[in-house]
C-alpha cells in the first residue's frame, strides 16, 4: 500500500468534493433543460406562467374566429402558385384612370397633361432644390404628355416601363401605384376619345 502524505489527501479530498459538486449541478442543469418526449409537461425547476392556472384569470380574452373561416391547407401547386403572369391588366375605365391621373400626375403635368401644373414654377425656379443641388440649373418644366405621346413615346409599353421607373424628379411609380394603375394611368394619357389625347 502506497502513504500519500497529508498534503495530497486533503487535495484529493478536496478534488473530489468539486467534482461531486460540479456533477451535482450539471445534473440539475440536464433536468431542468430536459427535452419533453411525450404529452406530459415535465417537472419544471423554472415555472412558466402561461402554464400556471393561476395566471390564467389574468390573460386578456380570447376572439372567436369568423364566423364562415376555414382552415388553411393549401394554396394549390406550387408551380401554378409561383407563376406571375407578364402583365396585370383590367378593363378600361376612362374615369378611373382620370381620376388616377388627376390624383397622380397633374400637379407636375397639369389636368390636360400639357405640362402645366401647379407645382411647375417651383420646379422651374432658381431658388428650387433642384437648382441648389445642380449648381444653380433649375429643372425644366414636366414634358406635355400629349406631345410625348404622339412624338417620342408613341409606344404604350415603353410609356409604362416610364412612368414604373421614373426620371429625375418624376418618382418611381412603380413603388407607388398597381401595374394595373399605371396601364390605366397610360391609356388614359393615349385615348383619344375620353383621355387626354383627344384634348
Amino acid at each position: 500500500m502506497i502513504a500519500f502524505p497529508a498534503y495530497f489527501k486533503s487535495v484529493f479530498r478536496r478534488r473530489s468534493a468539486l467534482m461531486v459538486g460540479l456533477l451535482s449541478i450539471a445534473a440539475v442543469s440536464a433536468s431542468a433543460c430536459a427535452v419533453q418526449e411525450s404529452n406530459t409537461y415535465p417537472v419544471e425547476t423554472f415555472s412558466e406562467m402561461h402554464y400556471s392556472q393561476s395566471f390564467k384569470s389574468q390573460e386578456p380574452p380570447r376572439l372567436a374566429p369568423p364566423a364562415d373561416s376555414v382552415v388553411f391547407s393549401s394554396a394549390g401547386d406550387p408551380d401554378q402558385v409561383l407563376v406571375v403572369p407578364d402583365k396585370q391588366e383590367r378593363a378600361y375605365d376612362p374615369v378611373v384612370a382620370g381620376n388616377l391621373f388627376r390624383v397622380n400626375c397633374s400637379v407636375c403635368h397639369g389636368i390636360g397633361g400639357h405640362g402645366d401644373g401647379k407645382i411647375v414654377r417651383h420646379l422651374t425656379s432658381t431658388a428650387s432644390y433642384w437648382a441648389t443641388t445642380n449648381d444653380g440649373t433649375p429643372y425644366i418644366a414636366p414634358p406635355d404628355l400629349v406631345e410625348s405621346a404622339a412624338t417620342r413615346l408613341t409606344d404604350r409599353d415603353t410609356m409604362v416601363a416610364f412612368v414604373t421607373s421614373g426620371a429625375r424628379v418624376m418618382p418611381p411609380f412603380g413603388k407607388l401605384l398597381s401595374e394595373e394603375d399605371i396601364r390605366d394611368i397610360v391609356n388614359y394619357i393615349f385615348d383619344a376619345d375620353a383621355g387626354l389625347s383627344g384634348r
